[in-house]
C-alpha cells in the first residue's frame, strides 16, 4: 500500500511540474502591450474585443482623462514589451518627456494609431519620434506656415501595402474598409512607407515605420471605429506590429 501510495504522490508532482512549465512557457510567449487612451472618444468594447482575440497578446489599459498622461510618471513601460498609443491631445511633463524618450532610447519600438498623430501636440519632439504632425489649427512650424489639417469621417478607403516584405505587412492583402481620413497634414520625408491609399480625401502614405534615434515606431492612420476593428486584414496588419514591436515576429 505504501509503494502504492508513493506512486500516486510522484505522478502528482510531476504532473505539477509539468503544468506549472507550461504556465511559464505559455506566460513567457504572451506579449505585454499596454494600450494608452484618454482625451478622445471610441468604441471600447470592438476596441477591446481586437486585442483580445489574439490569443498571444495580453493586453493592458490605461485610460487617462482630464488631459493628463500619468503613464511615464515612472518607469512602468519596463513591465511591457511594447506600448500601442491611441490617446489625444494631451499634456506631458518635462519629467515624463524624459522617461519616454529614456523609454525610446533603451530601443523599444511603440505603435501610433490614428487620432494619436496628435497625442501630444504642444510637446515638439513627438512629431519627430513618429514622423508626422497634425495641425489643430492654423500655425507657423519649423519656420513654415501650415494651414489647419482636414478629417472626413465614414470614408471607403482602399488600402495597398507599398512593402509586402516588412514584418509588419507580412500575409497582408490589399483592403478596403471605412475609416476616418486625414489630410493636408506633415509626414516627413525620412519614413519608411508601407501603407499607401489613392483616395482624394486622404494623404497618400497612410502607414510607415519613423526611425528615431535608438528605435523605430510605426504610424498607422487607420483605426477610428468598430468596421476596422472587425477587419481581418487589419487585424493580421496590427498583430503583425504587435509581433514586430516587441522583438517577437518570426
Amino acid at each position: 500500500m505504501s509503494h502504492f501510495f508513493l506512486k500516486v504522490s510522484l505522478i502528482g508532482i510531476t504532473l505539477i511540474f509539468i503544468f506549472s512549465c507550461f504556465f511559464i512557457v505559455h506566460a513567457d510567449s504572451q506579449v505585454r502591450v499596454a494600450i494608452i487612451t484618454g482625451g478622445h472618444s471610441y468604441d471600447k468594447e470592438p476596441f477591446e474585443a481586437m486585442w483580445a482575440s489574439m490569443t498571444d497578446v495580453k493586453a493592458e489599459y490605461f485610460d487617462y482623462a482630464g488631459g493628463k498622461c500619468a503613464f511615464f510618471d515612472n518607469d512602468k513601460y519596463k513591465e511591457f514589451d511594447t506600448i500601442i498609443f491611441y490617446n489625444f491631445h494631451q499634456k506631458i511633463t518635462k519629467k515624463q518627456q524624459k522617461n519616454f524618450l529614456d523609454m525610446l532610447n533603451s530601443g523599444k519600438k511603440i505603435i501610433v494609431m490614428h487620432h494619436a498623430i496628435s497625442a501630444f501636440p504642444e510637446w515638439n519632439e513627438f512629431s519627430k519620434i513618429i514622423g508626422a504632425k497634425y495641425f489643430l489649427e492654423d500655425m507657423e512650424w519649423e519656420g513654415k506656415k501650415y494651414e489647419r489639417s482636414k478629417y472626413k469621417h465614414d470614408v471607403k478607403i482602399p488600402v495597398h501595402i507599398a512593402d509586402k516584405n516588412h514584418p509588419i505587412t507580412q500575409g497582408v492583402e490589399d483592403f478596403e474598409e471605412i475609416d476616418e481620413t486625414y489630410s493636408q497634414f506633415y509626414i516627413s520625408p525620412e519614413v519608411h512607407v508601407l501603407l499607401t491609399t489613392n483616395h482624394p480625401e486622404s494623404a497618400s502614405f497612410i502607414g510607415w515605420v519613423n526611425k528615431y534615434n535608438n528605435t523605430e515606431i510605426f504610424f498607422i492612420q487607420l483605426g477610428h471605429g468598430p468596421q476596422n476593428f472587425a477587419n481581418e486584414q487589419f487585424r493580421k496588419l496590427m498583430y503583425n506590429a504587435i509581433k514586430w514591436s516587441a522583438g517577437k515576429n518570426n
